[in-house]
């Protein structure tokens, strides 16, 4: 007896699914620093001290080239005038006495010089004055300079809005098996298996 073996397959349908993906990152903030170190920018200046002796070295002879020319300056006029009027007032002696008889001008006039001398040098005397004390300043030592506080400034640069990047989903669908019938004939049984 012959025997219709059927063998049937349904269509199968694969679908393959993708979600959509949303990616947000976050930029991190960027730090970035101003650092000027404080400096006290400050120092201290030596102790000066002037000393003028020039008044008590003075007192007892050194002068100095402006004090000597005023006073060496208006003596040699001084002397100038009184000189030139000596010898003025000789000459005016010698002109009007000179020519007489039984003058003897130049004798007298050299006698008159010699006791002029002599009597100056009898009245001479000596004045003593204390000698000044040099005059002392002292600049004491001064604390100069401005401090520098510094600075140390963080900036904090940072981005408003997220990288965001978007996948969109996906759908795929495929024929996993396709509808099929096959047919064959045995003898004496059933093919079950084929």
């Amino acid at each position: 007896m012959l025997y219709l073996n059927i063998r049937m397959t349904q269509p199968m349908i694969g679908i393959h699914t993708q979600l959509g993906q949303l990616e947000a990152h976050s930029t991190p903030a960027r730090l970035s620093t101003e650092n000027r170190q404080a400096r006290s920018n400050a120092g201290a200046t030596q102790v000066t001290i002037d000393i003028d002796s020039y008044p008590s070295r003075h007192s007892y002879g050194y002068t100095n080239h402006a004090d000597f020319a005023k006073q060496y300056g208006q003596q040699g006029f001084s002397d100038l005038k009184s000189t030139t009027s000596g010898h003025t007032q000789k000459a005016w002696q010698i002109i009007d006495g000179a020519a007489k008889k039984n003058a003897n001008m130049m004798q007298n006039l050299a006698k008159g010089e010699i006791s002029n001398f002599i009597s100056k040098g009898k009245n001479r005397h000596i004045v003593t004055e204390l000698i000044p004390d040099p005059t002392i300043t002292v600049h004491p030592a001064e604390l100069k300079g401005t401090p520098d506080p510094g600075d140390v400034t963080v900036n904090i640069d940072t981005d408003a809005f997220a990288q965001t990047h978007f996948t969109p989903g996906q759908v795929q669908t495929y024929m996993q098996q396709e509808a099929n019938v096959r047919q064959w004939v045995t003898e004496d049984h059933y093919d079950t298996y084929a």
